[in-house]
C-alpha cells in the first residue's frame, strides 16, 4: 500500500531511507571499480615492461654485435653474406670447377596440327594412357574428344603425388612437356596407350597429343617422336679456401659462417670486417626504446591523485553526458600507480645498473661503462633518460667492439649474487630485473591471458563481489521491512477512519 489512506509519498521515503542503507554498499561498489582500474593499469605496465625485455633479451645476444659486412674482390667468381660468425678477416678463394646441378628426366612432345591451342576440343574419339615415373605407379589418363590440352594437361598433374610426373604446355610451339618430380639418373617418365605396346604405332588418337606409343614397360626411353631427356646426378665441382680445397655439390654452400654463391671459376678474395652501422644502429634502437618505456613508467607513477573524484555510481552516470562521464572517469583513475613501489623500485634499479661498471679480467677498462663508450645519463629531472654521443659511439665499436659487445652481452659464473651481478653484461642484468619485476606485477594484479586469477587484487576482487551480493540481499530485506511498516500503518489507519466513520453515523442516528 503506497499511502493510498496517509496520503503519504511512500515511494519517495522508501527511495531516501534505502539511499543511506545502501551507503556500504556504494563503497564496495566503488572500491570494486577503482581495483579493477588498479588491475588493469598494472596489466598495462606489464604489457609495456613485455616489450622491453624482447628488446632487451635481442641485447643480450652476441649475434646482435656481430653483423658483419664482406665483399669479394670478382662478383663474377663468388659473391659472398653472412650466415654465422665468420672467424678470419680475409678468405682467398679459387673455383676451381663448379658443380652441376642434378637435373629431372623428360620429355617433349608436339601436339597435332589439328589443334590450334590449349583451348580447342581435341576431337576424334575417346583414348587414353599410362604415364608415370615407372611402370608401377602409371595412371590411366582418359582423354574425351571435348577435352581440350588445358583438361589433359591438368587431369595429369592432378594425380602427379602418385605418378611422379607434372606436364605442361607451352603454346608457342604447340609441346607437351613431361618431367619427372625427382632429380637425378635414376629419375624416368612412362608413357604409352593403354592395351597397345607397340612401339612406334601411330594408328591411335593419341597421336593427336604428339605420343607416339611408347614402351610402357621399357624406361619410357623408346619414343618416335619427340626427344627423351635423361636425368643426371649431381657433378661436384671444387673450390679452395685459403690454400685448402674442399668439394662443393652445390653453387650457394656455406664455410665459417659466410655462405658463398660460385658464379664463376677462378681466384677471387672475399673480405670481412665489422658492420658498424648495423651495431651502432641496434644500441640506438634499444637506447630509444627504452627512453620511452621509462618515460611513460615515469608518468604512471608521478600522476595526480584526484582522490575527491570517486568512481560513479549507475545513477550518477544517468545523470551525466557522455563526455562528462568520460571526464570524470579520466580523473579518477589518475594517480592509481602513483609512486608504486613495484615500478618506482624497477626504474631505481635499471638506473643503478646502467650507471655501475661491468668487472671481471676479460672485460677492457676503457669500456667498462656506458659512459664510456658515449651514453650518459640526462638530468636529474629527466628521471634517468638516456643520450648518445654518435660520435665517441661509432668510434668505441670501431676501435674495440669485442668490448662493447662484452660490456652488454657478458654473462658470469659466479655464486655470490653481489659477485654475479658486477660482472653480468648490462643487458643481462636489465633482463633479470625486468624478468623479477614482471612476475611480482603478476602476483599483484594476474593476467589476461590466465583463465584463473589468484593474485593478490584478484582475490580481493573476488571477496568483493561476495560482500556486494550479501549486502544487496541484506537491503532487499530492509527494504521489505520498511514497506512491511508502512503497509501496517496505512491498514491501522484505515480501521481507525472506519471505525470514526461508524461512531459518527452512531451519534448522528
Amino acid at each position: 500500500m503506497s499511502g493510498l489512506v496517509s496520503g503519504l509519498d511512500t515511494d519517495s521515503i522508501v527511495k531516501n531511507l534505502m539511499k543511506a542503507e545502501s551507503a556500504p554498499l556504494n563503497k564496495l561498489l566503488q572500491k570494486k571499480q577503482t581495483e579493477e582500474w588498479t588491475r588493469d593499469q598494472y596489466r598495462e605496465m606489464n604489457a609495456l615492461l613485455l616489450d622491453l625485455r624482447s628488446a632487451t633479451s635481442n641485447m643480450k645476444l652476441q649475434g646482435t654485435f656481430q653483423t658483419k659486412t664482406m665483399a669479394s674482390d670478382n662478383d663474377s667468381i663468388v659473391t659472398a653474406k653472412q650466415k654465422g660468425y665468420p672467424t678470419a678477416t680475409t678468405y682467398d678463394v679459387n673455383v676451381i670447377s663448379q658443380p652441376t646441378a642434378a637435373s629431372s628426366a623428360s620429355v617433349k612432345f608436339t601436339v597435332n596440327n589439328s589443334v590450334k591451342d590449349g583451348s580447342t576440343e581435341i576431337g576424334g574419339t575417346a583414348f587414353s594412357f599410362k604415364i608415370g615415373s615407372s611402370a608401377a605407379n602409371a595412371v590411366e589418363i582418359k582423354v574425351d574428344p571435348k577435352d581440350t590440352i588445358n583438361n589433359v594437361i591438368a587431369r595429369i598433374n592432378a594425380v602427379s603425388s602418385t605418378t611422379g610426373v607434372k606436364a605442361n604446355f607451352l603454346e608457342d610451339d604447340k609441346s607437351i612437356t613431361l618431367t619427372n618430380t625427382t632429380a637425378g639418373a635414376a629419375s624416368a617418365v612412362y608413357v604409352g596407350g593403354v592395351g597397345d605396346t607397340t612401339v612406334g604405332d601411330t594408328s591411335d588418337d593419341i597421336n593427336i597429343l604428339g605420343i607416339s606409343n611408347g614402351d610402357t614397360t621399357g624406361g619410357g626411353t623408346n619414343w618416335s617422336a619427340g626427344t627423351y631427356k635423361a636425368g643426371t646426378n649431381v657433378t661436384a665441382g671444387s673450390v679452395k679456401i685459403n690454400g685448402i680445397t674442399y668439394g662443393i655439390t652445390s653453387s650457394t654452400f656455406t664455410f665459417d659462417g659466410i655462405e658463398f654463391n660460385v658464379k664463376g671459376t677462378g681466384p677471387t678474395t672475399v673480405n670481412v670486417k665489422q658492420d658498424e652501422d648495423a651495431i651502432y644502429n641496434s644500441i640506438k634502437t634499444y637506447i630509444d626504446k627504452y627512453n620511452d618505456v621509462i618515460d611513460k613508467l615515469n608518468t604512471k607513477i608521478s600522476e595526480t591523485r584526484y582522490r575527491d573524484y570517486q568512481p560513479l555510481l549507475d545513477d550518477e552516470k544517468s545523470a551525466m553526458t557522455d563526455k562528462q562521464v568520460e571526464q570524470w572517469e579520466d580523473k579518477a583513475k589518475s594517480g592509481m600507480l602513483r609512486q608504486d613501489p613495484i615500478l618506482s623500485g624497477l626504474l631505481s634499479q635499471m638506473r643503478q645498473s646502467l650507471s655501475s661498471q661491468v668487472t671481471g679480467s676479460t672485460i677492457d677498462d676503457k669500456h667498462n661503462t656506458l659512459s664510456e663508450i658515449g651514453i650518459t645519463t640526462g638530468s636529474y629531472y629527466e628521471n634517468g633518460k638516456l643520450y648518445i654521443d654518435e660520435t665517441k659511439l661509432r668510434q668505441a665499436i670501431s676501435e674495440n667492439g669485442s668490448a662493447v659487445m662484452d660490456l652488454f652481452t657478458k654473462t658470469s659464473t659466479a655464486t655470490d649474487s653481489s659477485t654475479k651481478y658486477a660482472e653480468s653484461g648490462l643487458a643481462q642484468r636489465l633482463y633479470d630485473q625486468i624478468n623479477s619485476t614482471m612476475t611480482k606485477i603478476t602476483d599483484k594484479a594476474g593476467s589476461a591471458a590466465s583463465l584463473t586469477d589468484n593474485s593478490t587484487l584478484g582475490k580481493d576482487l573476488t571477496q568483493i563481489g561476495k560482500d556486494i551480493i550479501d549486502w544487496q540481499a541484506r537491503l532487499k530485506d530492509i527494504e521489505d521491512r520498511y514497506w512491511a511498516k508502512f503497509t501496517a500503518m496505512e491498514t491501522a489507519l484505515s480501521k481507525a477512519n472506519s471505525q470514526s466513520s461508524w461512531l459518527t453515523q452512531q451519534t448522528q442516528s
